[in-house]
C-alpha cells in the first residue's frame, strides 16, 4: 500500500483513471493536510482502512478537494476527524448536499464553489436526532459561490449559531437563506452577491444584534430588509446594489451610534435616505450612486465629519447640499459628483451662490455636468491639500481654475472634455502654464506627464 506515512501533505492532482483511493492502495490516513485535485473519475474517499480504524485516525486539519466531477460523497467517517477545522469544495457536480452530519465539532471553515447540482447546505431529511447540533458546532465562516442549483441553505435555519461569516455569491435559485427564516444569532458579516430570486433575507435582525456589516448585491426581486435594522449597534456598513426593488430603510431607520460605511448604489427607485442621518456621528463614507432621480436631502443636513462623499444623478440632493453648504463638511477628504439632470450647473463650485468647498478636500472628481463651462477659482481657493482632480465628459467645460489653486496638485485626470483638452494641449495650450508643475497629468487615458510613458 503507498502511504505518506512521515508526510503531513497529502496531495494528488491530475490523475484522471483515479476512481477510488483503496483500489490504488492509498489512504487518508497518517496526514494533517489533505489536498485532491482534478481527478474526475473519483467516486469516494473511503476506505476500508478508515472505516474499521477510526479510533487511530489521526489529526487531519485541512481536506480540500476540487474538480472531481463523480465524488458524491464526503467520507462518512469525517465526523471522527477530530481537529479538522477547515473543508474547500470546488468544481464538484455530483454533489447534492453537504450532510449535517459532516458538520464535525471542530470545523471553522467551509468553502464551497462552483458545485452546480448542490440543492443545499444541510439535508433535511436526516434523522435529527442523530444530527450535529448547531450549540456544539464551531463552524465561524461559510462561503458558497457559482452554485446554480441552490435552493436554501437549512430548512430548519440552525446550521450553527456560531457562525460570524455568511458569504453567498452567484446563486440564481436561491429563494431564501434559512426556510424558519432567521440567520445565526452570533452573525457579524452578511454578504449575498447576484442572487436575483432572493426574496427574504431573515423575518428580522432582533436576535442577530452582533452584526457589523451588510452588502447586498444584485438581489433584484428583494423588496425589503428585515426589521430591525436601528438595533444593530455594532453594525459599522451597510452597502445596498443593484436592488431595484428596494425603495427606503424601514421607518425606525438605522442605528447611529458605530456606522461609518453607506452605499446605496444602482437601486434605482430607492428614493429615501435614512431619517436623523445628520446625528450619524461616526460615519465616515457616505455613497448615493444612481438611485431614484427624487431622492432628496435631509431637512436635518448631513453629519458634518463626514471623509467621502460620492453623489450620482441625485440632482435634488446636489442642489440642496449647495444651498446648505459644502463647507459645513469640515472634515472631508473625497467628493465624487456626477451632474446627470443638474443642467443649470455652468460653474463648480457655483459662482452665483457663492459657493465654498471645505478646505480639507484632497480629492475631487466631477463627471456628466453637461452645461459645466468653467471650474470656480474662489470657490477653490482654500484647497491647499489638494492632491487629485478628475474631470470626465464635460463637454463645455473649457478652462481650469487659477495656477495658485493647483499647485498643492499631484494628480489630474481629464477625459472626454474636448474644450479643456485643447487647452491642456503640451507646450500650446492656454491652461499648459496651470498644469506643466503637476508630476502626473493623463488626458484621454493617456499620459502627457511625465512625457513618454505611454
Amino acid at each position: 500500500m503507498l502511504r505518506f506515512a512521515n508526510s503531513e501533505t497529502f496531495n494528488i492532482s491530475g490523475w484522471k483513471e483515479l476512481g477510488s483511493l483503496l483500489q490504488n492502495g492509498l489512504s487518508i490516513v497518517g496526514h494533517r493536510f489533505i489536498t485532491i485535485w482534478n481527478c474526475p473519475q473519483l467516486v469516494s474517499l473511503e476506505t476500508e482502512e478508515e472505516i474499521l480504524q477510526l479510533d487511530k485516525i489521526p489529526g487531519v486539519e485541512s481536506l480540500v478537494i476540487g474538480n472531481c466531477e463523480r465524488l458524491n460523497r464526503l467520507p462518512k467517517v469525517l465526523h471522527a476527524f477530530p481537529f479538522i477545522t477547515r473543508i474547500e469544495l470546488e468544481g464538484c457536480p455530483g454533489l447534492i448536499c453537504f450532510a449535517e452530519s459532516n458538520f464535525h465539532p471542530a470545523l471553522k471553515e467551509l468553502r464551497i464553489v462552483n458545485c452546480e447540482n448542490l440543492q443545499y447546505l444541510v439535508d433535511e431529511k436526516e434523522n435529527n436526532n442523530k444530527s450535529m447540533s448547531s450549540n456544539t458546532c464551531l463552524l465561524e465562516h461559510l462561503i458558497i459561490k457559482d452554485s446554480p442549483s441552490l435552493i436554501w441553505l437549512s430548512s430548519r435555519g440552525d446550521i450553527c449559531n456560531r457562525l460570524q461569516r455568511l458569504e453567498i455569491q452567484r446563486c440564481p435559485k436561491l429563494i431564501s437563506l434559512f426556510l424558519n427564516a432567521k440567520l445565526p444569532v452570533m452573525l457579524k458579516h452578511l454578504d449575498i452577491w447576484y442572487c436575483p430570486v432572493l426574496v427574504c433575507i431573515s423575518q428580522d435582525f432582533l436576535e442577530t444584534t452582533d452584526l457589523e456589516s451588510i452588502i447586498i448585491r444584485g438581489a433584484q426581486k428583494l423588496k425589503s430588509l428585515p426589521r430591525g435594522l436601528d438595533k444593530l449597534s455594532h453594525l459599522q456598513k451597510i452597502q445596498l446594489s443593484r436592488c431595484p426593488n428596494l425603495v427606503a430603510f424601514e421607518e425606525s431607520g438605522l442605528p447611529t451610534t458605530n456606522l461609518r460605511v453607506l452605499r446605496i448604489c444602482n437601486c434605482e427607485n430607492f428614493g429615501a435616505l435614512p431619517k436623523c442621518i445628520n446625528n450619524f456621528t461616526s460615519l465616515r463614507k457616505l455613497t448615493v450612486w444612481k438611485c431614484s432621480a427624487d431622492i432628496s436631502f435631509p431637512e436635518e443636513g448631513f453629519p458634518t465629519n463626514l471623509k467621502s462623499l460620492e453623489i450620482s444623478n441625485a440632482p435634488r440632493i446636489y442642489t440642496s447640499l449647495v444651498e446648505w453648504g459644502y463647507n459645513r463638511l469640515t472634515s472631508l477628504q473625497q467628493l465624487h459628483i456626477i451632474g446627470e439632470g443638474c443642467s443649470s450647473v455652468v460653474s463648480f463650485p457655483e459662482e452665483a451662490v457663492g459657493m465654498m468647498l471645505p478646505p480639507s478636500l484632497t480629492d475631487i472628481s466631477i463627471r456628466r455636468f453637461k452645461n459645466l463651462e468653467f471650474m470656480c477659482s474662489k470657490g477653490l481657493q482654500h484647497l491647499t491639500s489638494l492632491q487629485q482632480l478628475r474631470t470626465y465628459d464635460c463637454p463645455k467645460l473649457a478652462s481650469l481654475p487659477e495656477k495658485d489653486i493647483l499647485l498643492s496638485l499631484e494628480k489630474l485626470h481629464i477625459s472626454n472634455c474636448p474644450l479643456l483638452e485643447e487647452g491642456c494641449s503640451r507646450g500650446k495650450g492656454r491652461d499648459w502654464s496651470k498644469i506643466s508643475h503637476i508630476p502626473y497629468v493623463r488626458i484621454n487615458f493617456k499620459t502627457v506627464i511625465p512625457w513618454g510613458l505611454d
